[in-house]
């Protein structure tokens, strides 16, 4: 079993098959870098842009859809060759792609990106402990895996000021 630590590191080095909606196809799903993410989002900022499609709260919807496409065609590769890309550019993905394929898929997305690079600063307070636990075993790891400033935050605060324990009944 890895510890909580050792899933935070694991990160974009991540993939895994899953079928294509509706299909009994295989494609690969990895997980996106932060260059990645802010390829796909200035994607979509370019296209709208030459297309000359104001942003605005007609369009708002598009935008956000274009965004998901923009991702999913980053995060989504073929079985046999993961550096490969499901089609050829980003037009014959988006005209590939249906509405739902679109909300199935970023679904699976955003779980396995959850499930590979959980948010620290969202921990319930048994995976909390847990992270904690390896930081003391291995404090050197703290600068290099917490990410999160929140959680930065969090664990100085327990560590400085552990809660008190509550005082015993002596009788």
């Amino acid at each position: 079993m890895e510890s909580f630590l050792e899933k935070i590191k694991l990160g974009t080095s991540n993939s895994k098959a899953i079928k294509w909606p509706g299909t009994d196809t295989d494609v690969c799903l990895r997980i996106l870098s932060e260059q990645d993410r802010m390829e796909a989002l200035f994607a979509a900022e370019r296209l709208f842009k030459s297309e000359k499609i104001e942003s605005n709260l007609m369009t708002a919807e598009q935008y956000d859809n274009e965004k998901i496409i923009q991702i999913l065609y980053r995060a989504l590769r073929c079985m046999d060759n993961q550096e490969q890309p499901l089609a050829s550019s980003i037009t014959l993905f988006r005209k590939a792609i249906t509405r739902e394929d679109t909300k199935v898929l970023i679904s699976e997305y955003i779980n396995y990106e959850q499930e590979c690079s959980p948010s620290p600063g969202n921990l319930g307070p048994a995976d909390y402990d847990k992270l904690l636990l390896d930081i003391k075993k291995n404090p050197a790891t703290i600068s290099t895996n917490i990410l999160s400033l929140q959680t930065a935050k969090r664990l100085l605060l327990t560590l400085v000021s552990p809660p008190q324990s509550l005082p015993t009944d002596n009788g």
